[in-house]
């Protein structure tokens, strides 16, 4: 999907976004400073990955250009975006913090298509990529 969201950054603002282990190696190898991991990942007290914020915003978001700054090997969760899985309600949302999720979700059918593809990421990677 050709990035269509670049004048905003509501995303990245204050993130929870959860990694999976595969989504830490793709940013940490994609970096020709050598990145480690501890410069972008937290543990959560579930000891789940997840994105470090700094001043406010995602690490690897770009204030002054509101773009990401690895949105080419950007986390999984990043690129299902605005599609969020609700684990208290265990359903999928669009988040009410995107203001145009219909760019990216026209129609019912994406978004369910998109769901189980959530639920089968956070099964098969992100449960087994606690520490």
């Amino acid at each position: 999907m050709k990035n269509k969201c670049v004048d905003c950054g509501n995303c990245c603002r204050e993130t929870e976004m959860i990694l999976s282990a595969r989504d830490v190696n793709r940013i940490k190898n994609s970096d020709p400073k050598n990145l480690r991991t501890n410069d972008f990942v937290i543990k959560t007290t579930d000891g789940l990955l997840q994105l470090k914020n700094a001043d406010g915003f995602c690490v690897f978001f770009d204030v002054t250009s509101k773009l990401c700054q690895v949105y080419r090997v950007r986390p999984q969760g990043c690129r299902f975006y605005p599609l969020i899985y609700d684990s208290d309600k265990e359903i999928c949302v669009l988040d009410q913090e995107c203001p145009r999720p219909e760019m990216f979700y026209p129609n019912k059918q994406s978004h369910m298509n998109t769901c189980k593809k959530i639920v089968r990421f956070l099964e098969k990677q992100v449960l087994f990529t606690k520490l």
